[in-house]
């Protein structure tokens, strides 16, 4: 169920999602090519436009792979039921979610001195 929240939640969160992601994988590619072309700021500027589309289309594409994914939950359920079947985890292009948690993970003590979880 992890898995089909998470492609639901990415379904839904699209808009705001695919533009927030494409911004910043655009941002970070315009800096690498600053930094790779050794240019001036006049780089990274003309180079976000073109980084920005084509990481937009990516993750246009991934919205479409978790929506693709959701409707393959009856199957994954399935496979997951079989004792010796895999454990099936969400699809890791967007990291750190809520779902990404397993449940119990995140809620023991820390230790203050080693910040460890106990």
């Amino acid at each position: 169920m992890r898995r089909a929240g998470k492609d639901l939640g990415v379904v839904v969160t699209s808009p705001a999602l695919v533009l927030y992601a494409a911004s910043t994988d655009a941002a970070s590619t315009a800096q690498e090519v600053r930094k790779g072309l050794d240019g001036g700021p006049a780089a990274e500027v003309l180079s976000f436009v073109p980084a920005f589309f084509f990481h937009g289309i990516k993750h246009v594409f991934y919205v479409f792979v978790h929506a693709g994914d959701f409707f393959l939950t009856p199957v994954w359920g399935l496979a997951e039921l079989h004792p010796y079947g895999p454990e099936i985890e969400p699809l890791d292009y967007y990291k750190n979610t809520w779902f990404d948690r397993k449940p119990g993970e995140g809620k023991g003590k820390t230790d203050s001195h080693s910040g460890e979880s106990k």
